[in-house]
């Protein structure tokens, strides 16, 4: 280990507004030995990791704590750090993200499968109707994922466009004041507060029921929770995978309150989907919320994690009722389970077009080749405006060759590890034919995107449906970028075809 040594920091951070790339200052990091020191907008000094091996320690390290944020002036580029499930350690994280993990395994993504592509397709043709030049963002990569998780979830259509506006106030980093952001949040807490109360007198076929039935038993054993969540999750996708809407006949009451039991093999092995990668799965010491408190991060966890500040509402002390953290909990799902996917179909069309023109085209004819390109362009997209979620050393650790003293955050550039040449080589081309096994694009074990599985699906598909139905599809003009956003991405994509 080298000697302890404390650099001034550098301002951080180092993306600006404008494309997709990977900021050189990245790759000036990466050329640093160890972890390199940064000063964020708010908050404490804290360590930055840029290199893939460091970055993937740091996530499954037990002896880094995301808890501690609470009670530290945390790195951040919000006046309001993110609070709630990202923001736990085990086992409060594990009891607080059982019912988003059994929800969101990778086999009942493939049953949503079918009803995902009708989606997808539809927006396409919509689009194909409106004729060019029209505005990518706003005819598909929106509308698509809006209405896959607002389907899951029970989210009433015409209610679509005001949860829109709530998470572009909430998720902004500095387009909203405090002031903002506490009128957006205190609205889209009462929303789901509502239609949480809805469901328990009028039972649906959705998800939010299921996550009541889940709540409800989990507060008498952890067993028969598990035998709950399985039989109302699998009656929602059920539901789910068919046409939502008058046609749908099945409804909560036509579900069993228990299923056949659920084995102990069966319950591991939906616990496992959720951290799997469908290139590769992460070791077996990753699982979440099996091996103890092992912290990990996620590209989309500060979408998430603002939305849980969002259902506390800016200033709230942390420490919620059950009613609240099931709150938190469906706002997490509904904001996380669409933005990140907008955006990032978004930059995958906005790079394939720009970089690699011929992919949608070959798309149309060999539809199979998506999830592999899926998984490259995953890795390759820098989507994170700036690190964020710092975890917390609880001793002294060493990363990199640096020494991190007990009680110092840090901070793990995914969008950077994920293009690191030491681990990808020709880290900068987009090969879909490397071995992309490992990419940290949804995080890392307990803090792994539970919606990753269904995003995955949400991105194949949306991919293919362009290519299926808009064929000679192009850019028609400059993207307008977004601005003061955690994600980064096109605001509006004009395109032509």
């Amino acid at each position: 280990m080298t000697a302890r040594r404390v650099p001034e920091p550098v301002a951080y951070p180092f993306h600006t507004g404008d494309g997709l790339g990977l900021a050189a200052a990245y790759r000036e990091a990466q050329r640093t030995a160890g972890p390199i020191r940064v000063q964020l907008p708010y908050g404490e000094p804290a360590w930055l990791v840029t290199r893939y091996a460091e970055a993937r320690a740091v996530l499954a390290d037990h002896r880094f704590s995301r808890a501690m944020d609470a009670v530290r002036d945390a790195p951040r580029t919000t006046p309001v750090s993110p609070i709630g499930l990202v923001a736990t350690d085990p086992p409060e994280h594990t009891r607080l993200r059982r019912p988003a993990a059994r929800a969101f395994t990778a086999r009942r993504a493939e049953r949503l499968r079918p009803r995902v592509r009708e989606i997808a397709e539809a927006a396409a043709h919509r689009l194909a109707a409106q004729g060019p030049p029209a505005d990518l963002v706003e005819g598909f990569a929106l509308p698509v994922p809006i209405a896959v998780i607002c389907e899951l979830l029970g989210v009433p259509a015409a209610d679509r466009d005001r949860f829109r506006g709530w998470s572009d106030t909430v998720l902004s980093t500095s387009g909203a004041t405090r002031e903002d952001f506490g009128a957006a949040t205190g609205e889209l807490k009462a929303y789901m507060a509502a239609l949480l109360a809805q469901r328990r007198t009028e039972p649906a076929d959705d998800l939010l029921t299921a996550l009541l039935y889940a709540r409800a038993e989990d507060a008498d054993t952890a067993a028969s929770a598990d035998t709950a969540v399985s039989a109302a999750i699998d009656c929602a996708d059920t539901a789910a995978s068919a046409a939502v809407g008058p046609s749908a006949s099945a409804t909560a009451t036509d579900c069993p309150e228990t299923a056949e039991t659920v084995t102990d093999t069966e319950a591991a092995t939906d616990s496992a989907d959720t951290v799997t990668d469908t290139a590769a799965a992460d070791s077996a010491a990753d699982a979440p919320d099996t091996a103890g408190p092992q912290q990990h991060g996620t590209t989309s966890g500060t979408a998430h994690g603002t939305a849980h500040s969002a259902a506390h509402g800016a200033g709230d002390a942390p420490g919620t009722s059950a009613d609240d953290e099931l709150v938190e909990l469906c706002i997490a799902v509904l904001l996380g389970g669409y933005e990140t996917t907008a955006a990032q179909l978004a930059n995958f069309t906005w790079v394939l077009l720009t970089e690699r023109p011929e992919v949608l085209p070959a798309l149309a004819d060999s539809p199979g080749s998506a999830e592999a390109w899926v998984e490259e362009l995953l890795r390759y997209v820098p989507l994170a405006a700036s690190a964020s979620l710092p975890r917390y050393a609880t001793e002294d650790v060493e990363v990199g060759g640096v020494r991190v003293r007990a009680g110092e955050p840090v901070l793990v550039a995914i969008g950077a590890a994920d293009r690191d040449g030491l681990r990808y080589p020709r880290p900068d081309d987009l090969d879909p034919g490397r071995d992309t096994g490992g990419h940290l694009a949804f995080g890392h074990g307990i803090h792994h995107c539970a919606g990753a599985a269904l995003a995955r699906v949400e991105l194949q598909e949306g991919l293919r449906a362009l290519a299926r139905v808009l064929p000679g599809l192009r850019p028609a003009g400059a993207p307008t970028w977004r601005t003061a956003a955690f994600l980064r991405g096109p605001a509006e994509l004009p395109v032509r075809w």
